[in-house]
């Protein structure tokens, strides 16, 4: 008898752990997916942090959604509220201290991604390694455990029933395409320059019956400010005026969105959407691509690129070429593309 027919044979109850970030949580849905899929009687319970909760709010295939408040919460008050869940497995797609501490004093059998940490370090010097196709495939390699297989890359993101209201109380009503444009990113060096986007704005407006969009955290506020400053009529501000659902409704409704390597940019995926990416320190080679069949993703491939797996707050070599170097004329032409079909 298999693991897998033998598991089979007792009710499951599994708990999967993913603590951040927004990006990090979306692409794990494709392994939830398949679980569900392969044990629709299996009693699913999903950890992660409150901010990214909405995430997975409506998502049919996880029964039941702990949020962690770190900035409340202690670990050891969370551990205890686990202890009492009595789980059969334990699915830690995070693998730090927070859900190693976890495995180690709440019950149930232990699974582990591995994150291919060391490997991808060393993707940041050799050039010739292998890229990492997708790091969904990183958090895929916990089914083996379960004899189970991938059924697809695609991202889940399900919305709340009332995805049209939303949609209509923030986006004009005038029939006009919708380019959304979400300029921020964790680190600054993984941020588009200013500059760039107004004048691609600027472009967009001269050249496009289009309505703008922008969107961002409300630390993102001044910057999206920037950027509307371009047209004090012909842009709609949203930066810091959303929550996390509200803002990937709006990225649903569009019909392009642009963005730097960030979160909302896997939320573009997920409903692929028509986007561009901008990749600058980080690299698609890392394994952060979106997966989305309608995304142009651009980046220069300098010999220096990447030099970091997740950004850093300045250039190593003080020349930023990554970003300064992809013109805003390149960008112009994959939005041509998209926009002119």
């Amino acid at each position: 008898m298999s693991y897998r027919e033998h598991i089979k044979l007792f009710s499951m109850k599994v708990l999967f752990i993913r603590f951040s970030s927004l990006g990090d949580v979306l692409l794990t849905t494709p392994v939830i997916r398949t679980f569900r899929t392969h044990f629709p009687d299996a009693e699913i319970h999903f950890l992660t942090k409150k901010p990214f909760a909405s995430l997975l709010e409506y998502n049919p295939n996880i029964d039941t959604l702990i949020h962690f408040d770190a900035e409340n919460e202690s670990i050891l008050k969370l551990i205890i509220r686990l202890q009492k869940e009595h789980y059969t497995h334990i699915i830690d797609l995070h693998n730090k201290l927070r859900s190693a501490l976890i495995k180690r004093f709440v019950n149930g059998k232990v699974f582990t991604y591995n994150k291919k940490h060391t490997y991808r370090k060393k993707l940041l010097k050799d050039q010739n390694l292998k890229p990492i196709s997708s790091t969904v495939d990183l958090y895929a390699s916990v089914l083996e455990n379960f004899n189970l297989v991938l059924d697809e890359r695609k991202l889940d993101l399900f919305l709340p029933d009332n995805e049209e209201v939303i949609a209509a109380s923030f986006l004009p009503s005038d029939k006009k395409r919708i380019v959304t444009i979400s300029p921020g990113a964790s680190w600054y060096t993984k941020q588009y320059p200013t500059e760039y986007y107004k004048k691609i704005i600027r472009n967009l407006l001269d050249h496009y019956d289009i309505g703008i969009v922008l969107i961002g955290t409300g630390q993102e506020k001044n910057l999206t400010a920037k950027l509307a400053s371009v047209s004090e009529t012909e842009i709609l501000n949203l930066g810091g005026r959303t929550t996390l659902i509200e803002s990937a409704v709006i990225i649903k409704h569009s019909d392009l969105f642009i963005s730097g390597d960030c979160g909302p940019m896997h939320i573009a995926a997920a409903f692929e959407v028509p986007q561009i990416a901008i990749f600058g320190p980080t690299h698609p080679k890392l394994g952060f691509a979106p997966i989305n069949p309608n995304a142009e993703v651009l980046t220069l491939n300098l010999d220096c690129s990447p030099c970091t797996l997740h950004g850093n707050n300045r250039c190593p070599k003080d020349y930023f070429k990554c970003m300064m170097d992809l013109s805003p004329d390149l960008v112009l032409e994959h939005v041509d593309k998209i926009l002119s079909h």
